[in-house]
C-alpha cells in the first residue's frame, strides 16, 4: 500500500514538474517574442523621433526668421523710419503677416500613433522608457497645441483689429504706404499686440526646444536599451 502511495506521489510530482515546466517553457517564449516585438517597436521609433527632431529644428528657425520685423519694431518702437520695414528683407511672409501669423506645429507621428493603436507600446516592460515615450509624444505636444491654439486665437483678434484700423496695410505691397505704416507703428494698441505676440512666439520656441531636448534624451534611451537588449539575445 505504501508502495503504491509512493508510486501514486512520485507520478503526480512528475505531472506537476511537466506542466511547471511546459507553463515556465511557455512563458519564456511570449517573454522572449515581446522582447523581440519591442526591439522592432523601438527601432520604429527611433526613425520617426529623428525626423521629429528635424522637423523641430526647421520650424524654430522659421519662426525666428518670420519673426524679424517683430522684434525690431518692438526694441525701435517710437524710432522707426517706415521705410526701413519696407525694404527690409523678411521670410516667406509679408511684413504684416509676419506681425500676426502663426506657424502650425505637426511634428510626425504616424509610427507612434500605430504602434500605440495595436498595443506595441504596451509591450514596452521598462517603465521609465515608456514614460518618456508618453511624455515625448503626449504630454509635450499637449502644451505645443496649447500653445498654437493660444497663436490662433490671437491671430483672429489682431487681424480684426487691422481689418478695422488699418485695412490699407492689407495688402503685401506696401510701396507708397509710408503714411498708413507710420499710423500703424504710432499705435499704441498695437503695439501691445506685438508684445502679446512676443511672448506668445518665445513661449511656443521654448516648449519646441525643450520638446527638441526630450527627443535627444529619448533617442539615448532607446539606444542604451537596445543595446542591452542586443548583448541578452546574442
Amino acid at each position: 500500500m505504501k508502495n503504491l502511495l509512493a508510486r501514486g506521489g512520485i507520478e503526480f510530482l512528475a505531472v506537476l514538474l511537466g506542466i511547471s515546466g511546459s507553463l515556465w517553457v511557455d512563458d519564456y517564449r511570449i517573454e522572449l517574442s515581446n522582447q523581440k516585438k519591442t526591439i522592432i517597436t523601438l527601432e520604429s521609433l527611433k526613425k520617426e523621433l529623428i525626423e521629429a527632431k528635424t522637423y523641430g529644428e526647421v520650424r524654430v528657425q522659421r519662426i525666428e526668421g518670420e519673426s524679424k520685423a517683430l522684434y525690431y519694431i518692438i526694441d525701435n518702437w517710437g524710432n522707426i523710419n517706415p521705410d526701413s520695414l519696407i525694404n527690409m528683407e523678411l521670410g516667406r511672409w509679408d511684413l504684416i503677416l509676419s506681425l500676426k501669423a502663426y506657424l502650425a506645429f505637426h511634428p510626425p507621428k504616424a509610427i507612434y500613433n500605430s504602434l500605440s493603436n495595436d498595443g506595441s507600446i504596451g509591450l514596452i516592460s521598462d517603465p521609465k522608457l515608456k514614460k518618456k515615450i508618453n511624455q515625448v509624444f503626449q504630454v509635450r505636444m499637449n502644451h505645443l497645441i496649447e500653445g498654437v491654439n493660444n497663436q490662433q486665437y490671437f491671430y483672429r483678434i489682431f487681424n480684426e483689429y487691422i481689418i478695422k484700423n488699418h485695412p490699407l496695410l492689407l495688402n503685401p505691397d506696401l510701396t507708397g504706404k509710408q503714411k498708413e505704416l507710420d499710423s500703424f507703428l504710432s499705435d499704441q494698441t498695437v503695439y501691445g499686440f506685438l508684445n502679446e505676440q512676443k511672448n506668445l512666439r518665445d513661449f511656443i520656441m521654448g516648449v519646441i526646444n525643450v520638446h527638441l531636448e526630450e527627443i535627444e534624451n529619448l533617442i539615448l534611451t532607446i539606444d542604451n536599451y537596445l543595446k542591452k537588449d542586443e548583448t541578452s539575445l546574442g
